[in-house]
Parts: structure tokens; sequence; C-alpha cells
């Protein structure tokens, strides 16, 4: 199959099961948003040290696929999809928020930029919300998909903090085996 197919040069493009819209379409923006978003987090996924956090953010982008392709999808269409975010997907985000708290020191924000792992995750995070403006101005066909888009924002933060507690922790843990070790040499 080729990747250059010429059917957008007229500024159309093909959704899922075929039909034909304007690359203007709304519709699009809120596809290229989950797109996007998608690809922030494989950015931060590439980064991130803290334990069990690569399979999560994995995770969630392949939950990810299933939203594009709900958005991807004409109202007329909708019932042809095999999977949507259900309240299921809802559930679990929700349950990993309540563990992931126990990480969040709201007496102790950081600026995104200390690591650069958790300044991706809080940059995925700004696209999530703009995914949230952009359902919202769009469709709410799909209570669950409102729902969860709604708390992604909540958890990619949340796996921001863990982040940067992961990693200050490790730094700490470096500067205090350093200053440990010089130590021992000027005894000698």
């Amino acid at each position: 199959m080729a990747i250059t197919t010429k059917i957008g040069d007229k500024g159309k493009t093909s959704i899922l099961f075929g039909r034909m819209v304007s690359k203007a379409d709304p519709m699009l923006d809120l596809c290229g948003t989950v797109d996007e978003l998608n690809a922030a987090i494989g950015v931060a996924r590439a980064s991130v040290a803290a334990p069990n956090m690569k399979q999560e953010l994995l995770s969630l982008q392949h939950i990810l696929f299933i939203m594009g392709a709900e958005v991807a999808t004409h109202s007329d269409d909708y019932h042809k999809l095999k999977k949507i975010i259900s309240k299921e997907h809802v559930d679990e985000i929700e349950s990993t928020i309540v563990n992931l708290e126990k990480y969040n020191d709201i007496n102790n924000w950081f600026i995104p930029g200390e690591t650069l792992s958790s300044a991706q995750l809080e940059q995925a995070r700004t696209i999530a919300r703009r995914l949230e403006r952009r359902l919202v101005q769009l469709r709410n066909e799909n209570e669950h998909l409102q729902v969860f888009v709604n708390r992604l924002s909540d958890y990619l933060w949340l796996m921001a903090q863990k982040e940067e507690y992961y990693v200050r922790g490790i730094e700490r843990k470096q500067t205090e085996e350093t200053v440990k070790e010089s130590q021992r040499i000027i005894s000698f």
C-alpha cells in the first residue's frame, strides 16, 4: 500500500469507513489533536525513568488509538466501531489516579522543566486539555469519552509528579553517595 495516495491534494481526506471530508473540517482538528497527544506521550515514554511508567504510557497510547478511531468516525458510521472508550476505561484511569496521588505533593509543585521527562509529560498534559476543549466543541455522543479525556490531564499531571519524585530521589541518592565518597577520600 502506497503512503502517498494524492487523495488529499485537493483539500479532502478520507476518515474511517471511507467517508471523504474537507481537511478544514473541525473533526480532523480533533483527530490531529489525538494524534499529537499520542506522539507527545511517545516522546515522554522514551525518556521516563520511574519504574513501570514506560508500560503505563504504552498502555495509554493503545487506548488513544481506540479514541483516535472513535473521533475519526462519522456519526452515521459510529455503530460500525468494534471498540470505543468505555466505562471500564474511565474506571481504570480513575483507579490509577488514586494510586498516583501518593506522589502528589501540592505544597511542592514544580515548574515544568525540572527534568526533561517530567516536562514532556507536562507538555502532553497541555495537549490533553486542548483535546478536551476540541471534544466539547464537536461531540458528546459517548459520555465515557468525555469523562476519560477530562481525567487524562489529571493522570498526566500526576505521572509528571511521579517522574519528578522518582528522578529527584535518584539525584538525592547520587548526591549523598558522592558526598560519602568524598568524605571517605578526605579521611585518608
